[in-house]
């Protein structure tokens, strides 16, 4: 735990940089103090998410996540997927369509062990993890295309000071900032499949946004706002 601290409290001193954190320590204030106090937040903040997660409503899924939970679409895990992709926009045959293409895969995928956590709340890079043991984009739902890529990207913002080579080149593979040296393979993937589906450029820009909003919430501790609500599933705000 001493050990996590310490790398968190370097990793904010690297973002602040040494010419200013020595004006900063110039001026008189106490940056030690101060980040002790962040990294406290940042604390408080986890252990409510902790607690959130423990126990979690049908809002705090995946839209993926409920059909790995749904027995048929008239139970409550499917009745709140079908809400949602109605939401923006898809028709019924589309939903059942999609919802049984999505059951293919995920009976398919040999990652059922991964699938039993909170996956809002999943990692897939560790140190240690290595471009060629990643799962195929074709074993991946699409809200697992679009979590790995969040977790890629936040890793190749966060951890790159940590990171070993073949990690770091696990993450450029799938991270969004590495798009122009052959990354982003996931979020390519879920661009590939969407338009495959017939999705408009609004609704794939819907479902990336809402589905971002649970890991933003449940994940990181950026937001409390509500994902899939009628106001973030408005297809005229993605249209621009």
């Amino acid at each position: 735990m001493t050990d996590d601290i310490e790398r968190q409290r370097a990793f904010i001193y690297s973002q602040i940089g040494e010419e200013a954190l020595h004006v900063l320590r110039e001026s008189g204030l106490d940056v030690d103090s101060a980040v002790t106090r962040v990294l406290q937040e940042q604390k408080k903040k986890q252990e409510k998410m902790a607690f959130q997660t423990a126990f979690p409503t049908v809002a705090d899924f995946m839209t993926s996540e409920l059909v790995y939970r749904a027995a048929s679409l008239d139970d409550v895990f499917g009745k709140e997927y079908a809400r949602r992709m109605s939401a923006i926009g898809l028709a019924e045959s589309q939903v059942k369509s999609i919802y049984h293409q999505e059951a293919l895969i995920l009976a398919s995928s040999d990652l059922k062990g991964k699938r039993e956590e909170m996956w809002a709340q999943r990692y897939f890079f560790m140190d240690g993890t290595k471009a060629e043991d990643m799962p195929k984009k074709e074993e991946f739902t699409l809200s697992e295309l679009i979590l790995i890529t969040d977790d890629a990207s936040s890793a190749y913002s966060r951890d790159h000071h940590w990171l070993s080579p073949e990690t770091w080149q696990a993450v450029c593979m799938a991270a969004i900032q590495a798009y122009n040296f052959g990354g982003a393979k996931y979020a390519l993937a879920f661009n590939d499949r969407t338009e495959a589906l017939g999705w408009k450029k609004s609704q794939n820009g819907a479902f990336t946004r809402n589905e971002s909003m649970l890991t933003e919430r449940l994940k990181w501790g950026y937001t409390e706002e509500q994902a899939w609500t009628e106001k973030t599933a408005d297809l005229a705000q993605y249209e621009r």
